[in-house]
């Protein structure tokens, strides 16, 4: 709402619908998933997972917000670095699945379906929670298998399936030894390089921001903030961004503390995290927030009171 105070839109009515909406995840949420556990979420998060591979396989040229050729895929959630966040939190969440077939299943599909999305965010935060938790316990060394095996049956259905052409060849050079590495097309609009262009904007108004929905328009200059934190801060102002920061903060820290009993709950946070600094969809797609309540009130339950 304080984004509200240099809100410049045409209608008022569509801030207010938006706040309401949120407000209804926000509120009704939270008595959602006191009731809920992380096999039910682990369930949820599969079928979306599916969609994207049902997405891919059977229905390559579905892609309601890109061209039929896009090569992208995305199932649900219409937007292919949307579905890549799900994935990476839906095998964070894997590891703390007790039933073997349930749980390798589920990293095979997640790491299927995310590569499929052809979202470096994904990559990169996949490869972040398999650090993590090797370093946590030296039995997850074969987890990555998991993602040669994924990434051979990409490479061999290549052929026959509809595939964003540049992301896959920039993907299959980094293995070919006799073919250099394509970083153009990796670093091509990289997030680092989005974020600056919006560091004079940001600062030009830190303590109320420039309104709901300014760092989000696109223009010949401006591609969109791809940033949570930086939409909070730009939009809102210092004050919102300081609480954003430190609800994370609560959860990294009090992850730290229950490592060793649950160290999916880093896992998770960490990709939480990560995810909300390659987006911009906060506060319009309701995923984030809602696993970030889950991922909250299962921390705070665990913490110790003593």
């Amino acid at each position: 709402m304080i984004g509200a105070l240099n809100y410049d839109g045409l209608f008022a009515k569509d801030l207010l619908k938006e706040f309401v909406r949120f407000m209804i995840v926000v509120v009704c949420g939270g008595e959602i998933l006191s009731r809920t556990n992380k096999k039910e979420i682990y369930y949820v998060l599969i079928l979306g997972a599916a969609s994207i591979v049902v997405n891919a396989f059977i229905f390559p040229f579905a892609n309601i917000n890109f061209t039929p050729t896009y090569g992208r895929y995305s199932g649900f959630f219409l937007n292919p670095n949307f579905a890549g966040s799900i994935c990476v939190i839906g095998f964070a969440l894997s590891y703390s699945i007790n039933k073997r077939f349930l749980k390798i299943g589920g990293q095979l599909l997640f790491t299927l379906a995310g590569i499929l999305t052809f979202s470096r965010g994904f990559i990169v935060i996949w490869l972040v929670v398999n650090i993590i938790s090797i370093y946590n316990d030296r039995k997850n060394l074969t987890v990555p298998l998991v993602g040669v095996v994924t990434l051979i049956m990409v490479f061999a259905l290549s052929t026959v399936l509809s595939l964003n052409q540049d992301r896959l060849s920039a993907l299959k050079s980094i293995f070919e030894s006799d073919t250099q590495i394509q970083t153009k097309t990796i670093t091509e609009d990289s997030r680092t390089a989005t974020w600056a262009l919006y560091t004079d904007l940001i600062l030009d108004k830190p303590f109320f921001g420039h309104g709901y929905g300014k760092m989000k328009q696109k223009s010949a200059y401006l591609p969109g903030v791809h940033n949570s934190f930086l939409l909070v801060f730009g939009e809102a102002g210092i004050i919102p961004f300081l609480l954003m920061i430190g609800i994370y903060a609560f959860l990294i820290i009090n992850s730290l503390r229950l490592f060793k009993p649950n160290p999916e709950y880093l896992y998770l946070s960490s990709a939480l995290i990560l995810s909300a600094m390659v987006g911009h969809s906060y506060f319009d797609n309701f995923y984030m927030v809602f696993l970030s309540m889950f991922v909250y009130l299962k921390v705070k339950k665990k913490i110790p009171t003593t």
